[in-house]
């Protein structure tokens, strides 16, 4: 009979535990929540050419010598050319540019791992607040029976 009252206690207390887990967290004490999080922050990366003075410098660099490439071609062509040398110069300028492009690519590449890398650092903050807080709920729960 005792071993009866055992099982029955022990099956009480089991469904309270499950029950307890079920219900859903409150993040009580100062931890983050999910409206801090909105607030504060995740940052969401807009690609934009103007948004660090590498990138700043690279397209001002850029522009100038697409405009001094092609008024020298003019200048230099006055008389009039051939479709072949008009389509070598533009190769040949766009062959020239690629690297600052690639620059730029770069740039936004790093702009947004930095980004992620602040994010991810904050979702493990949250995540371990939380699981602090799951923690904190099954002592309790332990310590109730």
């Amino acid at each position: 009979m005792s071993q009866d009252i055992e099982n029955k206690v022990e099956e009480k207390a089991t469904e309270e535990v499950e029950k307890e887990l079920e219900a859903p967290v409150d993040d009580e004490g100062d931890g983050l929540d999910e409206e801090d999080l909105i607030e504060a922050g995740y940052k969401v990366h807009k690609f934009s050419l103007f948004d660090s003075p590498i990138e700043i410098a690279t397209i001002a660099f850029m522009a100038v010598y697409v405009i001094y490439s092609l008024i020298m071609f003019a200048v230099n062509n006055t008389g009039g050319t051939d479709l072949q040398s008009i389509f070598n110069f533009l190769f040949d300028l766009v062959w020239k540019v690629v690297p600052g492009v690639i620059l730029i690519v770069a740039c936004e590449i790093h702009e947004k791992t930095e980004l992620l890398e602040y994010n991810l650092s904050l979702n493990s903050e949250y995540m371990a607040r939380y699981q602090m807080d799951l923690l904190d709920k099954i002592d309790d729960i332990d310590e109730k029976n």
